[in-house]
């Protein structure tokens, strides 16, 4: 009995040994050749060539926005290095952020502060293969696999529309890239050739990077001169709330700064960073860090 046990367990791993052996994978590789018309060798190279990646499964699992203090995450970013970087950056590209802002009427402040909270103004845009990230969180996380696997065949057509390598693109756990670190089903959706140059380039062109942040923000309801949050108090949201009908939605806020409860109300251009990125504690930190520009 104890044999068969043995045999068993290691025939497991070498059953799965690369995703294109993996039960789940046969569905995306037939649609990635059937409907959008990859190369069938290409593709099974592509899946024996990723691997599954723990860390990415554990990080994905303990996200800092949902399993730290609010006090925590603001130290994180609201420190003097970042502000400092991020004032340098806006009159390093002071040219580009403005003619962003007239455009899509997004302020610089808000641009730079989201360079600057994703990836330190594009000094750590993630060290994971992004083929390994997608290939782990579709086939082997259960809980977004249907997402991922989305996500998975946006890549591929990314990849192919901008002809670039593959194996190479690096990003976070999640298969973020880039300076604003754009998912991808993002970076073909509303990244912008903000440079002119006929490409679009979110890994290296910092216009590009810019003009594509602010895009974003503007199409999903960024209103410009519009206000981010409203101080407010416990049980004051209706009074804040019915003065300004202009609000699609509002989100009641309530943190613990050095051990005192603080409260907002979140506007429309709260909501919009929220769709960047989900987290109360992200939006917040992203204002934060954008009234720390202007000082």
């Amino acid at each position: 009995m104890k044999q068969i046990f043995l045999i068993y367990f290691l025939l497991i791993p070498l059953a799965y040994s690369d995703y294109f052996s993996h039960p789940g994978s046969k569905e995306i590789i037939d649609e990635l050749i059937e409907t959008y018309n990859f190369d069938e060798e290409y593709v099974n190279q592509v899946f024996k060539n990723a691997s599954k990646q723990q860390k990415i499964i554990d990080s994905i699992s303990t996200p800092a926005e949902f399993t730290w203090t609010w006090d925590r995450y603001k130290k994180l970013f609201i420190e003097d290095k970042r502000i400092k970087n991020g004032k340098k950056f806006i009159q390093d590209n002071l040219n580009s952020l403005e003619r962003a802002e007239k455009e899509f009427g997004v302020p610089k402040e808000i641009i730079v502060s989201i360079l600057g909270i994703e990836t330190r103004y594009g000094k750590i845009m993630g060290n994971y293969r992004v083929i390994d990230s997608l290939m782990t969180l579709g086939f082997d996380y259960p809980r977004r696999a249907d997402f991922f696997k989305d996500e998975l065949i946006k890549f591929f057509l990314l990849t192919r529309e901008n002809d670039l390598n593959i194996y190479e693109i690096k990003g976070s756990y999640a298969g973020a890239m880039g300076y604003g670190q754009f998912i991808s089903s993002s970076y073909r959706a509303y990244a912008v050739d903000f440079d002119g140059d006929n490409s679009i380039d979110l890994f290296n062109s910092v216009d590009d990077a810019i003009g594509s942040i602010a895009n974003y923000l503007k199409v999903h309801g960024w209103k410009k001169n519009g206000t981010i949050v409203y101080k407010s108090k416990p049980n004051n949201v209706r009074n804040i709330y019915k003065p300004h009908n202009s609000l699609s939605k509002f989100i009641p806020l309530s943190f613990n700064e050095n051990g005192i409860d603080v409260y907002f109300i979140g506007d429309d251009n709260f909501v919009a960073i929220t769709k960047y990125n989900r987290s109360h504690f992200y939006a917040m930190a992203v204002y934060y860090l954008s009234e720390e520009f202007k000082k």
